[in-house]
């Protein structure tokens, strides 16, 4: 199975760093759910101070543009998130910043002889 990954940084507001750790310890099932049902098969999130670290991987391809408009569910979630991240726009979109892979090691998959 082909995975297409992505990976971006968001920054935290100074001081929320324990509520976003403790909101994501708790996250909603139905986002994750929602996340499964859009091919997300893996997604982890790394913090330092108040950078987060966001890697994602899906079994199709992301869409073109990271500012399509969000479900119902995912701008309820940034609502919620919005007191604690840097944010724009009247959806509270968290502000992220794309990362580019420089390097890859990846032994898992299937070697042909």
């Amino acid at each position: 199975m082909t995975l297409y990954r992505r990976v971006w940084t968001m920054e935290l507001r100074e001081g929320a760093e324990a509520e976003y750790d403790a909101a994501h310890a708790n996250i909603w099932p139905d986002l994750t759910a929602q996340m499964t049902q859009n091919g997300i098969v893996r997604f982890f999130l790394y913090r330092a101070g108040t950078t987060v670290f966001a890697f994602q991987e899906r079994n199709r391809p992301f869409p073109a543009s990271n500012y399509s408009p969000p479900s119902g569910l995912t701008a309820r979630w940034w609502r919620k998130m919005a007191p604690l991240m840097c944010t724009e726009g009247p959806e509270a979109r968290p502000i992220h910043h794309d990362l580019r892979e420089v390097f890859a090691l990846d032994v898992t998959t299937e070697k042909t002889t």
